[in-house]
């Protein structure tokens, strides 16, 4: 990341997917972010600047600080999180931007609470907010695509290889391929054959 797009992100100030520490801050205050990002679309959190006064503070940077926050997304997050992050130097100082990726296995959590990012806060979710994060196909083994597809089929009854294909512009083997995979997983079934099959869930059981 260049010093140009992190005054770009400055000029746009915290908000659901940007946030600023002056210092970095306790491995409790990291895994709660790393989380609340993850809940949400992912995002930047980044240290050594005052975003009030827009003044580059500078980090304090040990040698082991990247092992240190892949450990804290390691084992203080439940599921894991992975995230990666960049050294940006400017003037003699450094700053740390940590790049937290969507999480495909929502809700995340720290010490068993899930936070969420509401606007340029990290929050605890309410309990009606987890329901809404929890998807039930998490925990499988699937991709984005797949998970959303899952979804389209919930949504639409069934999906084609083509809608498959139009909804995330990739080839008809890597259709073909993730649509396959789960059907194998026993997750959804198929109705016709060849260029007319629709993929469809499994009818769930009366209570």
């Amino acid at each position: 990341m260049t010093w140009e797009e992190i005054m770009s992100l400055l000029d746009q100030g915290e908000g659901q997917s940007v946030e600023f520490e002056k210092t970095i801050p306790s491995e409790d205050d990291i895994a709660r972010e790393l989380v609340a990002f993850s809940n949400a679309d992912g995002g930047k959190i980044i240290y050594g600047i005052d975003d009030k006064n827009k003044h580059l503070v500078g980090a304090e940077i040990t040698s082991d600080l990247k092992e240190q926050i892949d450990k804290i997304g390691k084992t203080s997050c439940k599921p894991a999180i992975i995230p990666s992050i960049d050294i940006v130097e400017k003037a003699e100082k450094r700053i740390v931007v940590v790049n937290v990726p969507e999480g495909d296995d929502k809700p995340y959590r720290s010490d068993e609470i899930c936070y969420i990012r509401d606007g340029n806060v990290s929050r605890p979710a309410k309990e009606n907010e987890v329901k809404e994060l929890t998807n039930p196909w998490s925990g499988k083994g699937l991709n984005k695509r797949q998970i959303r597809s899952m979804q389209m089929m919930a949504e639409h009854g069934s999906i084609t290889n083509r809608e498959f294909r139009e909804a995330f512009n990739v080839s008809h083997k890597t259709a073909h391929i993730e649509l396959t995979i789960l059907v194998d997983k026993r997750l959804v079934l198929t109705e016709g054959a060849g260029r007319s099959t629709r993929y469809i869930l499994p009818a769930q059981p009366e209570e």
